[in-house]
């Protein structure tokens, strides 16, 4: 009997033993059945429903245990983006890994405008002129503004769902008004902000919306000035009548406050009536900044009114630039122009200021402020262009506090402190955490010359010696 259960007890080891050989051969998990396999499905992003041979097993991510071997389709479902599929192929206990990337999906809309031309912008980019087909826009919904310089600002709100077209358009409405001119004499130069629409009598059938000078002039006349505030789709007549120039000379420019030297002497700013100049030819020089200096020669007889004009040139464009922060020393090529005002009582950004800079060369912009990194740049304009900066200068980041706290000693920048005693921090610069103030046994201040401020002393003198010398 003793012999028969050793017996037994010998077959049953020799039974076990053949069983775990087999599962190290083959590989298999004890736990998981003989042959079966398993497929963990990851979706990017996350949250997929996922198909199995057209059966839901779940979101993503997902391990999907007891598949026996064979091919799967896997597809995944998800609002917003494109159903994604992949075939594969499980071998006999295989564990397999899947991740699939899914595609957004995008709208069609086809934006148009009467007339058309007009710009279209969307959450403040540009996205062309009319006729515009957009490919590309996210599903969801969206304003769409349209720009023309001759017609009033339109906003349309539009819903793209999926790919089913949508069609947005806008009736635009003129921002232009109508303005007839006739004079008295006739035959005289008519200009609208400095630029010559042609001679009276004259009617100008697009002026653009807002306020503008119109100006009337003829050789030996007083030129007629009127500024109009224009309003849109409305009709505006002007009856100029000019009276003639006392005796001398009369030095006119477009645009108005240039310099004038007669004979290389400074004798005022245009527009300008002299009189009592010797007989004979005198040479005429006129100076503007941002405009070409012109010079011209005329030869006045006795008694006679005479005038000459002058239609400037530009030779320059504007740099509009803001500063963040506010209180930025700007300046141009070596001299200090201006300092940045704050905006809305904010410090934190500047209002815009416009400097005007002779075109075809460069010219070197240098931005400085106490307590932050200078920047200098290279700018370059053409002629009436208007370049337009937005410069962000960086804070130089000071250790001012050491907080001893009962877990370590922190170096830091103090943000403030809380009636509660807590104590909002900057550890790096652009990281803060907050000091809890039963945890804090000490706080010291850290000067400049801490061996932690060794950065931000060599910004600090970098800043002083960008400062131009006066």
């Amino acid at each position: 009997m003793i012999g028969r259960i050793s017996h037994m007890k010998r077959s049953a080891a020799a039974v076990l033993l053949t069983m775990l050989s087999f599962a190290f051969l083959t590989g298999c998990n004890l736990e998981t059945p003989a042959g079966k396999g398993s497929i963990t499905i990851k979706s990017n992003p996350d949250g997929a429903a996922v198909l199995v041979n057209g059966t839901p097993r779940g979101t993503a991510p997902v391990t999907i245990s007891g598949l026996v071997a064979g091919d799967y389709i896997i597809e995944l479902r998800k609002d917003g983006f494109e159903r994604a599929y992949k075939s594969v192929s499980l071998l006999e206990g295989q564990v397999m890994d899947v991740d699939l990337k899914m595609k957004p999906i995008t709208g069609l809309l086809l934006v148009d405008s009467n007339p058309q031309g007009a710009e279209v912008v969307i959450e403040g980019i540009s996205k062309g002129d009319t006729p515009l087909l957009l490919t590309d826009l996210p599903l969801g919904e969206f304003s769409l503004e349209f720009r023309s310089m001759k017609h009033l600002p339109r906003t349309l709100k539009v819903n793209v769902t999926d790919r089913t077209p949508v069609r947005a358009f806008a009736e635009l409405v003129s921002n232009t008004a109508q303005l007839k001119v006739s004079s008295d004499p006739g035959e005289a130069s008519v200009s609208i902000n400095g630029i010559a629409v042609g001679k009276t009598p004259i009617t100008v059938e697009e002026v653009e919306a807002g306020e503008a000078e119109v100006r009337v002039s003829k050789r030996g006349y007083i030129p007629f000035v009127s500024k109009i505030n224009f309003e849109a789709q409305k009709p505006y007549s002007i009856e100029a009548k000019l009276e003639s120039l006392p005796s001398g000379l009369s030095v006119l420019s477009t645009p108005e406050g240039a310099k004038v030297l007669i004979d290389r002497v400074s004798v005022g700013k245009t527009p300008l009536n002299l009189k009592d100049l010797k007989i004979g030819p005198h040479e005429v020089t006129v100076s503007l900044e941002g405009y070409s200096t012109k010079t011209k020669t005329i030869y006045l007889e006795p008694d006679t009114n005479d005038s000459v004009e002058f239609d400037m040139e530009k030779n320059s464009g504007t740099l509009v630039i803001d500063t963040e922060p506010a209180g930025v020393q700007v300046y141009v090529d070596g001299k200090l122009f201006t300092t940045t005002q704050p905006k809305g009582g904010s410090e934190a950004i500047s209002q815009p200021i416009r400097i005007t800079l002779k075109s075809g060369e460069d010219h070197i912009l240098q931005l400085v402020r106490e307590g932050y990194v200078s920047h200098t740049t290279s700018i370059q304009t053409e002629v009436d262009q208007v370049v337009t900066r937005h410069l962000v200068l960086k804070r130089i980041f000071v250790y001012d506090t050491k907080i001893t706290t009962n877990d370590e000693i922190i170096k830091c920048r103090i943000e403030y402190t809380l009636p509660n005693g807590n104590i909002y921090y900057e550890r790096f610069p652009g990281v803060f955490y907050t000091a809890k103030a039963e945890n804090i046994r000490k706080v010291e201040p850290i000067s400049l010359d801490d061996e932690s401020n060794r950065d931000a002393r060599r910004l600090i003198e970098m800043n002083r010696e960008a400062v131009p010398a006066e």
